[in-house]
């Protein structure tokens, strides 16, 4: 138990302090326990863990009123996790598709927060014609295949809001689709696998692109391959979808996922 002269102050630091001691705790925990714990009066600790709740952080048990971490909260978790493990697992998966296809591999990670993506990572092309990319610079997921088949794995309620944002295209500043040709087009994502697309991202390539997902299916990043035009074939798509989309399971499955690639439940 903190002592009075160790008990935090100010709300930021509280309220840290609450969300930590609740995370920590092998069980659920009452407020009495908590005040305990940091050395705060239980009235203080009430307001704190009210303001926790209503970020979705913290919920009390409706039956003991003990506190425990919610499911968004163990997400944001898992999400810091494996977004700082995914660039060092995503090495040698992206060195193997690029050895297979011969195409530069580019890891894309999405940004809840910001509802962007940047890449993270990239493994280039051996052939001297191939496209480098700026890392970590965030851009939009409405655009190229990238983002596409993250934002067709995404929970429903986001990706509709992503796609009310209409956010321009980062190459051409060319309008977004209607909201009802995007939804056509996640949906035959879904139904496939894998996103197509030309020069979206970046002028004079082709993109094909694969969902990584999370253990709770829903998309953390995706996994790219970026072909110039003069030197893609229609014909070798589907080989080279097959390419990715084994690349971007073999991620998933590391990331704790363990059913077939498919839509969020919330759909």
């Amino acid at each position: 138990m903190r002592t009075g002269s160790e008990a935090p102050t100010g709300t930021v630091t509280r309220v840290v302090a609450v969300l930590r001691a609740v995370v920590e705790a092998e069980k659920d925990i009452s407020a009495a326990e908590l005040a305990e714990a940091i050395g705060l009066p239980r009235p203080t600790v009430h307001r704190l863990l009210d303001l926790l709740a209503k970020e979705d952080m913290v919920e009390p048990d409706p039956d003991t009123r003990r506190w425990r971490p919610t499911v968004e909260c163990q997400r944001l978790g898992a999400l810091l996790v494996s977004r700082r493990d995914l660039v060092r697992l995503a090495r040698p998966v992206l060195a193997k598709v690029v050895a297979r296809s011969q195409e530069a591999c580019l890891l894309g990670v999405y940004l809840p927060r910001r509802r962007e993506m940047i890449y993270a990572a990239e493994h280039i092309s051996p052939d001297p014609l191939s496209y480098r990319i700026e890392l970590n610079a965030p851009v939009p997921v409405n655009w190229g295949a990238s983002g596409r088949a993250i934002l067709a794995f995404l929970p429903e309620e986001e990706s509709e809001a992503i796609l009310a944002e209409r956010a321009p295209a980062p190459v051409s500043g060319e309008k977004a689709p209607t909201v009802g040709v995007l939804r056509r087009e996640l949906e035959l994502i879904r139904q496939k696998g894998f996103a197509f697309s030309r020069g979206q991202k970046i002028p004079g390539s082709r993109g094909i692109a694969a969902p990584i997902l999370g253990a709770d299916g829903i998309a953390v990043g995706s996994l790219t391959l970026t072909i110039p035009e003069m030197r893609f074939r229609e014909e070798a798509k589907e080989q080279l979808a097959e390419m990715v989309m084994g690349g971007a399971e073999e991620l998933s499955v590391m990331l704790g996922h363990r059913v077939p690639r498919t839509a969020p439940t919330e759909r």
